[in-house]
């Protein structure tokens, strides 16, 4: 094993997502018991892109925590912000995003918190059933944690960046104070009585909304590991014959010249 490997190996890359909350603390808590099924090494093809094409063909994969803590708190829950914490060694392509959209499907009540040790039987489910991934807007990989490395960081450099943010926030908090008390004046015409709408977590899941759910496991299914490898070597293969056969025809011209 070479010393990249192993620092590859023993490094720690923490992501957080921020969520809206799904009203009421019964779905919150769906969502982390499904979420804990994630902990450890696992098969996450069916919760990821496969990405064949770059020759990624192993999707095993190593989650050492998850965590979903309340970020803001208010009195009206549906404006209350969530931070879903999943620290890794390595991560898939769009794996988190994958892992995100099922766990709302979970807090939503659509599928069952065992749904993910479903998706990670790939004996059972070698094909992944299709769905949407979650918006990427609320993404970020926050830090990277290597045992033998000591980052140095230059104080001017970050009184710089600080600045930097502090503007960022500035404008952002107050379009965000803007609209939430344009939302409170419009939701008290609505009166009392009638019922409240909470749509944040639509706007975060990408793809057509169904008028009727169908459940992950009874929808149609993408192309298995093993046909998608097969599918990228035929057409490698075609590529490569087509290179070869312009050679000979431009060699054969050349001759004829």
């Amino acid at each position: 094993m070479t010393s990249l490997e192993k620092r590859n190996n023993s490094s720690q890359h923490p992501i957080f997502w921020y969520l809206p909350t799904i009203q009421g603390h019964r779905k919150i808590v769906k969502m982390e018991e499904a979420a804990q099924y994630l902990v450890g090494e696992h098969d996450f093809r069916n919760m990821c892109k496969m990405d064949v094409g770059n020759g990624v063909v192993n999707y095993n994969r190593k989650i050492l925590q998850v965590i979903i803590s309340p970020l803001t708190f208010s009195s009206e829950q549906s404006y209350q912000l969530f931070e879903l914490t999943v620290v890794g060694q390595a991560f898939l392509w769009h794996q988190i995003r994958c892992i995100t959209a099922v766990l709302f499907l979970v807090g939503q009540g659509k599928e069952k918190p065992t749904i993910i040790l479903d998706l990670l039987d790939v004996k059972q489910h070698p094909r992944k059933p299709q769905y949407t991934m979650a918006a990427e807007l609320p993404l970020v990989l926050f830090d990277c944690h290597f045992p033998d490395i000591q980052w140095q960081y230059d104080n001017e450099g970050l009184d710089s960046l600080i600045r930097h943010l502090q503007n960022h926030w500035t404008h952002q908090c107050i379009r965000t104070t803007i609209i939430k008390q344009m939302l409170t004046d419009l939701e008290n015409l609505r009166g009392e009585h009638t019922e409240s709408i909470s749509c944040q977590i639509e706007y975060l899941t990408m793809g057509v909304k169904p008028r009727i759910y169908k459940p992950l496991l009874e929808r149609p299914y993408c192309e298995s590991l093993e046909d998608r490898i097969q599918h990228y070597a035929k057409r490698q293969k075609t590529t490569q014959d087509s290179e070869s056969s312009k050679q000979k025809a431009t060699s054969i011209l050349s001759n004829n010249l």
